[in-house]
């Protein structure tokens, strides 16, 4: 399972609904802004979208993982096969 290292920002209001509608909290999911792990990915993947390079190494996926608040060791297979596709998606929209 992906673990971010920052909390995450789902607000509630004191009666123990969230305070955000489902299509916000998608909306905000896509963008990178929550800590679920596909938040986290897709948080990730824009910040190695804007890396000069074809291909990113273990020095460059680690260093990106820490200034995206992911541990970056709590990557399985899975979450980086959807980091792949969300790269590829970001680099056809380019």
């Amino acid at each position: 399972m992906l673990i971010c290292l920052t909390e995450t920002i789902f607000g509630f209001n004191g009666r123990g609904d969230s305070m955000f509608k489902p299509w916000m909290l998608a909306a905000m999911e896509d963008e990178g802004y929550t800590d679920t792990s596909d938040g986290c990915i897709n948080r990730l993947a824009k910040y190695l979208a804007n890396s000069p390079n074809d291909t990113i190494d273990t020095a460059e996926f680690r260093s990106a993982c820490i200034a995206c608040n992911v541990n970056p060791n709590s990557f399985t297979q899975n979450d980086l096969d959807k980091l792949q596709r969300k790269l590829n998606k970001l680099a056809r929209e380019r």
